[in-house]
């Protein structure tokens, strides 16, 4: 099966299925972004009534198109859902009432609508303004991460210290990402698709850290440097105070255990 026989099955499974309001398609594959990699994003559309059949049914109805091998709702009890086929076909399914869509018509196209769900929708999503509590929680955790750095090292957790770096890049990477302000959240998979590339050549540049200390300790340095500038001028655009007595502890606290000092 194909990912264009597996959309056209479940097309024609919800034409089936007199509860079913609309069936709309969202995601790359909606938009013209879509490549060979991209998964199916649907939207079933039904009645509040309906609502909490079709969520028990969800697994069923697509099992009879089509064999899965992983099924996992995602936000329970926010009706969710990934499910990947033995192709690797993956398929996202998401049941809401017509009132509870969040949709707009330019990011979504209608395979299915016998209630004109998809022409109520806004043309565009509204614009998205950028949340301090965001900017401020990204900026405290990499310096709580980054502060941690002497515990993996000095228990000689080489491999620790390699995990932390991940999630001080995760980090930058959010930061980055709030930094464009997109109408939707990107995956993990689309980063080209939302970060310029300087971004992606600022990551690219960066070391991939071996599990010794040296390394380790490279690697908490460049992504401190690239890191700190950039989201103290993104903190001061979004009206979010710095937490200075925050960073000139973790400076101190690097500078005593580590001999470590920051350059940015």
């Amino acid at each position: 099966m194909t990912r264009d026989d597996l959309l056209g099955a479940a097309t024609e499974a919800a034409r089936a299925d007199p509860r079913v309001l609309a069936f709309l398609l969202t995601g790359s594959l909606a938009t013209a972004e879509a490549d060979a990699y991209s998964d199916i994003d649907t939207v079933m559309v039904v009645a509040p009534s309906d609502l909490p059949d079709m969520v028990a049914e969800a697994r069923s109805w697509l099992e009879a198109l089509t064999e899965v091998v992983l099924w996992r709702q995602v936000h329970p009890p926010y009706p969710l859902f990934h499910a990947i086929t033995p192709e690797w076909l993956r398929f996202d399914l998401t049941i809401a009432a017509p009132d509870r869509l969040g949709l707009s018509r330019d990011r979504a196209r209608p395979l299915l609508d016998r209630a004109g769900v998809y022409e109520a929708l806004p043309p565009h999503p509204p614009a998205r303004t950028l949340r301090p509590e965001a900017v401020e929680r990204i900026v405290e955790e990499f310096l709580r991460v980054l502060a941690l750095a002497p515990v993996a090292l000095g228990r000689r957790d080489y491999v620790g210290a390699v995990t932390g770096n991940g999630l001080l890049r995760g980090l930058l990477i959010e930061l980055m990402v709030a930094e464009q302000n997109p109408a939707a959240p990107p995956g993990a998979k689309s980063l080209s698709r939302v970060l310029p590339p300087e971004d992606i050549a600022v990551l690219a540049s960066l070391p991939s850290p071996a599990a010794t200390r040296e390394s380790a300790l490279a690697a908490s340095v460049g992504l401190a440097a690239a890191f700190l500038p950039r989201a103290r001028r993104l903190a001061e655009s979004a009206g979010v105070t710095w937490p200075q007595r925050l960073e000139s502890a973790c400076r101190a606290h690097l500078r005593r255990e580590l001999g470590l000092e920051l350059s940015a």
